[in-house]
């Protein structure tokens, strides 16, 4: 497996070898505006994703040293999405975490007839323990994780290597949140599922959030005009009270 220098300027950045494969993981407002591209795209379209996430890596990540097959994609097609000096690289972007690693791994024999090493990607997001409660950060609140394989796990045991993966899989996302500061006892790092349909369900939360908020304030000065108003009535029955005091001593 090549070992590249990794840009500094794409930390925060957690890696780990395994016997296997090995694993990166990005957050930090790099992330964010990674993320944000997709959602710009406005689209559902796999290639489209894809595509981001090949530039991505081989910016933050490989440096830019690879170079894309930027050939319109057709049925059919063959394309090599990332070519390193030294590697030809596959990349799998998935939703919900490691769901549909399975059937990559059994088409590994396949990819591997043109590639090097396949780099299975996917996020995942901070969500508190409390459905009923959301995040209120600035901060990246979403984590790009990529698992790379080399060309032996095709003669690997697939059913052996599934579970190596989901193994260690766990133990590096408690690292990756140790790392970046996550209360894992009010917080998890949960799967992300359909990327657009994850953007649309955080905008509306947001949107309900704010009218909460909104309402709360509405509720807050609604009280401040109240408490006023029963200040300046018992100050007029205290002049009330005075005046009938002065009236009667005379």
């Amino acid at each position: 497996m090549s070992d590249f220098k990794n840009d500094p300027n794409s930390r925060p950045f957690r890696s780990k070898k395994c016997k296997n494969f090995e694993f990166i993981a990005f957050w930090s407002k790099k992330i964010t505006d990674f993320f944000n591209l997709i959602e710009k795209t406005g689209s559902n379209a796999h290639v489209t994703h894809h595509d981001l996430l090949v530039k991505f890596v081989n910016k933050e990540y490989l440096s830019g040293v690879g170079e894309m097959d930027h050939k319109k994609r057709e049925k059919g097609s063959k394309h090599d999405d990332l070519t390193t000096p030294s590697d030809v690289i596959e990349f799998k972007f998935r939703s919900n975490a490691l769901e549909s690693l399975p059937g990559v791994l059994r088409s590994a024999e396949e990819i591997f007839k043109r590639n090097d090493l396949i780099h299975f990607a996917y996020f995942r997001r901070r969500l508190k323990k409390d459905k009923t409660k959301i995040i209120k950060t600035r901060g990246c609140i979403y984590y790009l994780i990529i698992i790379i394989f080399p060309k032996d796990v095709e003669r690997l045991n697939l059913k052996a290597l599934l579970k190596e993966v989901r193994k260690e899989e766990i133990d590096f996302t408690k690292e990756v949140a140790k790392e970046s500061g996550i209360d894992m006892d009010d917080e998890e790092l949960y799967a992300v599922g359909n990327m657009i349909n994850e953007i649309k369900l955080e905008r509306e939360l947001e949107e309900k959030d704010k009218v909460l908020e909104e309402k709360d304030k509405a509720l807050e000065e609604k009280d401040e005009a109240l408490r006023e108003k029963d200040e300046a009535l018992e100050a007029k029955d205290k002049i009330i009270k005075q005046l009938k005091e002065q009236i009667k001593s005379k």
